[in-house]
């Protein structure tokens, strides 16, 4: 069984990892939908919403600001 602690790490590290990848300039759009994925997913969900982001499929930023400069 895993414990109580180990999930909520795993979703504070996916949280960072989300807000990390927006940082880079990855244009991951940061909504309800993609923080409930990974808060509830953890590392798992992050990456999923990361790759789903870099191929154009979905939760794309409307505007990348690493582009404009």
């Amino acid at each position: 069984m895993v414990s109580l602690r180990a999930l909520l790490v795993n979703a504070i590290v996916g949280l960072v990892i989300l807000f990390l990848a927006n940082v880079v300039g990855l244009g991951v759009q940061i909504s309800i939908v993609t923080l409930l994925l990974c808060a509830i997913l953890g590392v798992p969900g992050a990456i999923l919403v990361i790759l789903l982001a870099v191929f154009d499929i979905a939760f794309v930023a409307a505007l990348v600001p690493a582009l404009l400069g």
